[in-house]
């Protein structure tokens, strides 16, 4: 790596300097982490994503440029798993040509310099078919491709920086399908809601990804179909990001967006700051 005076910095260009996912929710070189709760869609969105990408269409109302994608999964059957592809392609009526799959078979653990080799001679593979091509890598699911314990800092840490070491050489973007941990409940009977850090393993991803994306189910009783989707954390935003609702169609596998939701957020002024005070001046007199 150079060492660069200011002059040098700023005349300096990446190569890909388009958003992959517009909204700074995925830039080259950076990472998604995308969590919820088991049996929430969050493969279904991952193979939308791979697709979307890969066809450069917008994804959920959000423009895309087309890049390469692959899709690596580690939890299903390779039959199974193409039955779902081609539902899902017929569905959508897409086949895009750098679109890209592979069951592993063999165990593959990235927190180890052996399950890097074997994902990194695959990626290898994917980009020598897909030139000139950025490539999006997306891995379902986080627990089935770690041989240490995701709360353990060492073996995450070892994970995140075999990933970071990988993206950095081959000049790629992840996508990672994780899930959230238990929910909990205080002592009066509500659920506990940490943000980002419901995903499992807590602040060790909040800290390391760029985008952290969170999918919880609406309708587990009357359907198990919609989805809520909300970005919990967005580094490279510039504006905040809207949640949005989907419908996912268990006959063609496609979504239906349904709305989108645009939170407010007010920014802090001393007015506000002294308001507060007051209130809670008056309520400790009171």
């Amino acid at each position: 790596m150079t060492i660069d005076n200011i002059h040098q910095l700023l005349n300096w260009r990446p190569a890909i300097q388009k958003a992959i996912i517009e909204g700074g929710i995925l830039l080259p070189k950076t990472r998604i982490l995308i969590f919820g709760q088991a049996k929430s869609w969050k493969s279904m969105l991952s193979l939308y994503t791979a697709f979307r990408l890969a066809s450069g269409e917008d994804w959920f109302g959000f423009k895309t440029a087309p890049v390469a994608t692959f899709k690596y999964q580690s939890e299903l059957p390779k039959a199974i798993d193409r039955d779902r592809i081609e539902k899902y392609a017929r569905g959508a009526n897409s086949y895009p040509d750098f679109v890209f799959f592979k069951t592993s078979t063999e165990r593959v653990k990235l927190d180890t310099s052996w399950g890097l080799a074997s994902l990194k001679k695959d990626i290898q593979e994917v980009k020598s078919r897909s030139p000139c091509k950025h490539l999006v890598v997306i891995l379902d699911p986080l627990y089935k491709l770690l041989a240490g314990h995701i709360s353990e800092e060492y073996d995450v840490k070892k994970f995140q920086d075999n990933m970071d070491d990988l993206k950095e050489e081959l000049d790629l973007s992840l996508v990672i399908i994780h899930h959230a941990r238990l929910q909990r409940i205080d002592s009066g009977g509500k659920v506990v809601d940490l943000g980002p850090e419901e995903a499992m393993g807590s602040s060790y991803f909040n800290n390391w990804c760029d985008t952290m994306i969170r999918v919880k189910m609406l309708n587990p009783y009357t359907g198990s179909d919609k989805v809520e989707i909300s970005f919990e954390l967005a580094r490279n935003a510039q504006a905040p990001l809207p949640k949005f609702r989907v419908h996912w169609s268990r006959a063609t596998l496609q979504p239906t967006l349904l709305e989108r939701i645009q939170e407010e957020f007010e920014e802090p002024s001393i007015r506000n700051i002294e308001n507060e005070k007051g209130v809670k001046g008056e309520q400790r007199t009171g």
